[in-house]
């Protein structure tokens, strides 16, 4: 993921390199519950042209998404979500490493159609809204990420009964992109 935050009118680039693993139930057709947990491996940022590392770290999240709308014959699924993540780790401004801690709140809709019933291409957009803390030149500073958004398409494929693979690249907004692999049981 690589986005920048904007502490107090000073914007900082950052990349971070996460893993996760999550567990999810449907409690009906329509509602769906899952929470995740994972680590950040390493990362970057960049304070008034410094480069500095993150050390490894936790995140963590609970997301609720729900099916507005059935995939039909000629029509596409509609999926909402909602979620409330974390992420906190040590990260270097000015030679010093500090706590970087994030919250963000993500609302998010995808839109995709199943073919050949295994093959389900999608778009994906969220908005998001979260403070980070972090201590910067010996001063505590919050801030936020300066886009706010982001969007792209995604590929799943399913594996009849028992998996689904998938990939999924964000390049507007804050920039991601994510492969993974969904064990049903």
């Amino acid at each position: 993921m690589r986005s920048e935050i904007s502490f107090d009118g000073m914007d900082v680039p950052f990349e971070q390199f996460t893993v996760s693993a999550s567990l999810g139930r449907q409690l009906t057709t329509r509602l769906g519950l899952t929470a995740t947990a994972g680590g950040l491996l390493f990362g970057s940022t960049e304070v008034a042209g410094r480069g500095g590392d993150f050390e490894a770290g936790f995140s963590g999240s609970l997301s609720l998404s729900y099916l507005a709308i059935y995939e039909g014959e000629r029509t596409p699924f509609l999926l909402g979500s909602l979620s409330l993540g974390a992420l906190t780790a040590r990260a270097e401004a000015d030679g010093e490493l500090n706590r970087w801690t994030g919250t963000d709140m993500r609302i998010g809709l995808m839109a995709g159609k199943t073919f050949a019933g295994r093959y389900v291409p999608f778009v994906v957009g969220r908005v998001f809204a979260g403070p980070v803390s972090w201590r910067i030149a010996d001063d505590e500073v919050t801030g936020s990420d300066v886009h706010k958004y982001t969007a792209g398409a995604g590929f799943t494929m399913r594996i009849p009964t028992i998996l689904d693979l998938f990939a999924e690249v964000l390049p507007v907004g804050e920039q991601s992109a994510s492969i993974g692999a969904l064990l049903r049981f």
